[in-house]
């Protein structure tokens, strides 16, 4: 087991990915609010394929940053068990060492529980076989930054997407816009 008294390279990068997703983490959900009150006046000004153009490049900002992090994380993983780290084990809990895929879908397994919290906890759902090494604590500790970063996200954008989707819908409606096909006239 790697102790985290040894500050190597790939432990530094941990850390400091830890904190970075805290920080994102804690902007996103606090400061959120000033871009969303931006979108919310270009709609109440006028809806136009400009104002659903700037939430949109704003919404896919924040899933690239999400990306982002997910591959950090990977990359993360793999270098730590390139310097001894035993961070997985499998259903009987004994040690393995994960691939890049097995990571990935780890990290992927991570996303999914971040973003429906404890409904796979309560039902044992997972998408992979891996698991955290529970002996490996500081290992728990940074998998919980990287889980509540993506569910404090997620839960940040449906919520705000969802509020502008029905603020644009509204400014339709106000405004005559067509929201479907046209009528059928005989």
């Amino acid at each position: 087991m790697l102790a985290v008294s040894n500050l190597s390279v790939p432990v530094l990068f941990a850390i400091g990915l830890a904190i970075a997703m805290a920080v994102i983490a804690v902007l996103t959900w606090f400061f959120h609010d000033r871009k969303h009150e931006e979108l919310e006046q270009w709609v109440q000004y006028g809806f136009s394929r400009e104002t659903l153009r700037h939430a949109l490049i704003y919404y896919r900002s924040m899933g690239i940053s999400m990306l982002v992090f997910l591959v950090l994380f990977v990359v993360s993983c793999l270098m730590l068990q390139s310097d001894g780290a035993e961070l997985f084990s499998d259903r009987d809990r004994r040690p393995v060492a994960g691939g890049p895929v097995s990571t990935t879908i780890f990290a992927f397994d991570l996303v999914l529980r971040g973003g429906f919290f404890d409904v796979m906890e309560h039902f044992d759902l997972s998408v992979t076989e891996l698991s955290m090494n529970r002996k490996n604590r500081w290992f728990v500790w940074y998998c919980f930054v990287f889980r509540m970063y993506y569910g404090l996200t997620l839960i940040r954008i449906v919520f705000s997407f969802a509020y502008m989707w029905a603020k644009i819908h509204q400014a339709k409606r106000v405004t005559g816009v067509e929201t479907g096909p046209p009528p059928n006239v005989k």
